[in-house]
C-alpha cells in the first residue's frame, strides 16, 4: 500500500507540472474568447491543480517516504504554476508584472536554500509559516483571476489586482526580513 501511495503522490506531482501549459493556454483563451466552455475548463483545472497540490503531500505522508528530490520537485511544480499563471495574467492586465517576478525570486530563494538535505529534517525542505502563507496566497490569487475570468467580471479588476499588489508586498516583507531559525513542517 505505501507504494501505492507514494507512486499517487508522485504521479499528481507530475500531472501538475504537466498541467500547467494547459492552464497557461485556457487562461489566454478565456480571455480572448470568453466562451462559456473555456470558462468552465479553466475553473475545473485550476481546482484540478490545488487539489492535486493538497492530496500529493498527504499521500507522501501516508507513504511515510518524505524525499528531499521529490519536495525539491512539489515545491518546483507549485512555483511554476503559481509564477507563469501570474506571469500569464500580468500580460493579461490583471495583475502588475512584479507580482510573478516577486513569487519567482521568494520562490527561487526558497529552492536555493533547499538544494542540499539537512540531516535532522529526514528528507523534507526548511520551510517556515510565513514561506507557506506566501504559497496559500499565490494559490488563492491565481483562483481569484481563474474566477474572475471564468464569471467574466470585469467589476473585480481592480480589486484583484490590488490582492496581486498586497501579495507582493507580503512577498517583499519575507524576502527582505531577517531570517530566524527554519523549522520542518
Amino acid at each position: 500500500m505505501r507504494t501505492f501511495y507514494l507512486a499517487a503522490a508522485r504521479g499528481l506531482t507530475l500531472a501538475r507540472l504537466g498541467a500547467i501549459p494547459l492552464f497557461l493556454w485556457l487562461l489566454v483563451r478565456t480571455h480572448q474568447d470568453g466562451a462559456q466552455l473555456w470558462r468552465m475548463r479553466l475553473l475545473l483545472l485550476y481546482v484540478g491543480i490545488v487539489l492535486s497540490d493538497v492530496l500529493d503531500g498527504r499521500l507522501a505522508r501516508q507513504a511515510r517516504a518524505p524525499s528531499h528530490g521529490w519536495g525539491q520537485v512539489d515545491a518546483a511544480a507549485d512555483i511554476a504554476f503559481n509564477s507563469l499563471s501570474l506571469a500569464v495574467a500580468a500580460w493579461l492586465g490583471r495583475v502588475g508584472l512584479w507580482v510573478p517576478v516577486g513569487i519567482a525570486v521568494l520562490g527561487g530563494h526558497f529552492l536555493l536554500r533547499n538544494r542540499r538535505p539537512q540531516p535532522t529534517l529526514a528528507g523534507r525542505l526548511i520551510e517556515d509559516r510565513a514561506g507557506k502563507a506566501a504559497g496559500v496566497l499565490y494559490y488563492l490569487l491565481v483562483g481569484a483571476v481563474a474566477c474572475d475570468m471564468a464569471i467574466d467580471g470585469e467589476g473585480s479588476r481592480w480589486w484583484i489586482a490590488r490582492a496581486g499588489d498586497a501579495v507582493f508586498l507580503y512577498t517583499l516583507f519575507l524576502l527582505l526580513r531577517r531570517r530566524r531559525r527554519p523549522s520542518a513542517p
